[in-house]
Parts: structure tokens; C-alpha cells; sequence
């Protein structure tokens, strides 16, 4: 079966990314494509545009200007889950696509020569990082062989939840301990983890503590942000949590609830 290409509407938005591209405004290029992921997120053409994206933008050798370098918080969206992988190494930023997602027609492409993974520590290292003398490419760590094709991303657990292509409304955060989070814990929790929270205008940012969680904090978490509002609990929402992890220096749990309009935020008007 013969696959079927962009519409329109996407097409529209992947040129304007393909313009700012070659402009070096990185980032607005990345936004753009970030659109169609929402509505088409396995388009080709799309993968094979964030992947000459995320690659350019996120060097350290860009000359771009600094808003518009692909950053981690860029990168570490769950839309480019699939696209991506990133070096491990202390202090280095590269990111390169994984050979998996190098596809052409039917032909894809087996050789990474940007990097590797190590099947014994589950890491992923550039090419730079993991060269141990000649040509030969070896894990940093423990010296073990590299696979020059990566998996994409998710090596690790993540306590993002999944971006979804409808609004946020509403986020809730529920931290362990006698006192809620300080604003600056709760704004360095949402510019890590929660970047869409400041992305979209009218997002409401609520949060609590709990003394002891019960179990991994989600249903409790999810318990208070109902109390927030009983719309909440209707069909005209949908509420995602992340589960609780330990976290800083005391080794706090804490939960995110994102809480999003049930309707499309994005919607192709030229799809069938």
C-alpha cells in the first residue's frame, strides 16, 4: 500500500519550518514540525525534518542565536520520543536520530556514525565521546562494544507525561512532605518537567503536600485536583498523572497531574 503524504495543511507547515531552517531559527523551525507531530505524528517527511533539526540545533557549533538552539527542554519532548537519541556523556549536549528512523523508501540506513549504544550499560554516547583510539568505537564505561544504531529515546524512565494535542487547562502538583512546594521548587518543577505550562496562555498551576503518599501518590494527587474543580472529573476533561519519584536532596516524592480540555487543540483542516 502506497503511503500517503502530507496534506496540505501539513505541508504548509513543514515548508515554514523547512524556511526557518535555513534561516538557523532552530527552535521556530522545531515548533512548526511540533504542530504536525500533534495531529500526524508518524508523517515521514516530518521525522526526516526534526531529525536535521534537532541535529543542527541542539550542536554545540551552531551559530544560531540563543533563543533559537534546540535545547533539552526542546529535546526532551515527549512528541520526539521516537526521533532522537542523546549523548550521556558529563557536559555534552549532542543529539543525533537514530538509525531506525533514517528511512528511505524502503531502504534505511544500518550505520550511526554519530554515536552508539552499549547493550551492557544502556547508554548512548556520540561518536565523539565513545571513539577509544583508531577507528574503533567503545562504551566510555565499561569498554563494551557500541550498536551503531541506537534505539530512539526512552532509554529511561521519564516522569514527563505525554504531550497530547489538546489544551492544557490545569496542572497539579502534590509533593511528600509537612509543607507545600516553594514557588521556586514548583517553577524549576515546570520548566524541567512541565514546559507547556508556560506555552499556552490561561494554564492554572495549583499544588499541595501530603505527609505520607500512599502507595505512589496518584491516586491521592488525583483526589486533590478533582477537589479543584468537579468539571473535572467529567468528560469534557481528561486528566494524565506522572507517577511519583524521589526527588532533591531529602528524597521527596512528588506527582504531577496534568489536566487537559477535551477537545483538539490542532486540527488538519485538509484531512480526510
Amino acid at each position: 500500500m502506497r503511503e500517503r503524504g502530507p496534506t496540505r495543511w501539513a505541508r504548509e507547515l513543514l515548508d515554514e519550518a523547512a524556511a526557518l531552517l535555513v534561516e538557523r531559527r532552530y527552535r521556530s523551525a522545531l515548533r512548526c514540525v511540533l504542530v504536525v507531530f500533534d495531529v500526524h505524528p508518524d508523517l515521514p517527511e516530518a521525522r526526516r525534518l526534526a531529525s536535521e533539526i534537532v541535529y543542527l540545533g541542539a550542536r554545540d557549533t551552531t551559530d544560531a542565536e540563543p533563543e533559537e538552539r534546540v535545547g533539552p527542554q526542546e529535546m526532551d519532548d515527549s512528541r520526539l520520543n521516537a526521533i532522537y537519541s542523546a549523548c550521556e556523556a558529563p557536559g555534552c549536549a549532542l543529539a543525533w536520530m537514530s538509525a531506525h528512523h533514517m528511512l528511505d523508501g524502503r531502504r534505511a540506513v544500518i550505520r550511526n556514525a554519530r554515536g552508539g549504544r552499549c547493550d551492557a550499560c544502556k547508554a548512548t554516547f556520540c561518536n565523539r565521546h565513545a571513539r577509544a583510539g583508531g577507528d574503533g568505537l567503545a562504551c566510555p564505561r565499561c569498554g563494551g562494544a557500541l550498536d551503531l544504531a541506537p534505539p530512539p529515546n526512552g532509554r529511561r524512565w521519564s516522569g514527563r507525561t505525554k504531550r497530547l494535542n489538546k489544551p492544557l487547562a490545569h496542572v497539579f502538583v502534590l509533593v511528600e512532605g509537612a509543607e507545600p512546594p516553594s514557588a521556586g521548587y514548583l517553577t524549576e518543577m515546570c520548566r524541567n518537567l512541565i514546559p507547556e505550562v508556560f506555552e499556552d496562555e490561561g494554564v492554572k498551576i495549583s499544588a499541595n503536600c501530603a505527609l505520607k503518599f500512599r502507595d505512589d501518590g496518584q491516586m491521592l494527587a488525583m483526589t486533590c485536583a478533582a477537589q479543584l474543580d468537579s468539571a473535572y472529573l467529567t468528560d469534557a476533561y481528561d486528566m494524565r498523572v506522572s507517577p511519583g519519584e524521589k526527588a532533591g536532596p531529602d528524597g521527596h516524592r512528588w506527582v504531577i497531574v496534568k489536566i487537559f480540555e477535551n477537545r483538539p487543540k490542532h486540527v488538519d483542516p485538509d484531512a480526510g
